[in-house]
C-alpha cells in the first residue's frame, strides 16, 4: 500500500470514530436531558403513590407536555391515556360527599394504579 492509501484509510477511519462519538454524545445528552426533566414529577409521584390524598404541585401537565415529546412516538398515545386515567382518578368519582359541602376519601386504589401507570413511562434512561 502506497502512502495516499494509508492516509486515506486514517482520514476515513478518524471521520468514522468522529461521527460515530458525536452520535454517542448525542444519545447522552438527551438521556440525560430526559432524566432531569422526569426527576423531580417522578419523586412526586411516588409521594403520591404513598399518600393518595396529596397533588401534582407545579405546572405539572406543562411538564408532561415536554416528557411526552421526548417520547418515542409507539409510547405517546399509552402515556396520554395514563396522564387522563391520573386525572380521572384524582376528580370526584373517588370522593364521596359528607353532607356538609365536602367531601371524604374514598377508594384510593384508582389513583394508586394510575399513579403506577404513569411510572412505567418515567423511568431514568
Amino acid at each position: 500500500m502506497g502512502l495516499i492509501e494509508n492516509i486515506a484509510f486514517t482520514l476515513v477511519g478518524a471521520l468514522i470514530g468522529y461521527l460515530l462519538s458525536n452520535r454517542l454524545a448525542i444519545g447522552r445528552d438527551k438521556r440525560r436531558e430526559f432524566n432531569d426533566l422526569i426527576s423531580p414529577i417522578r419523586r412526586e409521584l411516588l409521594g403520591i403513590r404513598n399518600n393518595p390524598r396529596s397533588n401534582l404541585t407545579g405546572a405539572w401537565m406543562i411538564t408532561f407536555s415536554l416528557i411526552r415529546e421526548k417520547l418515542p412516538r409507539w409510547k405517546r398515545r399509552g402515556f396520554e391515556r395514563a396522564i387522563e386515567n391520573y386525572k380521572e382518578s384524582k376528580i370526584y368519582k373517588n370522593r364521596e360527599p359528607d353532607g356538609m359541602g365536602g367531601f371524604l376519601d374514598g377508594d384510593n386504589s384508582d389513583i394508586v394504579h394510575a399513579v403506577n401507570d404513569l411510572l412505567k413511562y418515567l423511568k431514568p434512561r
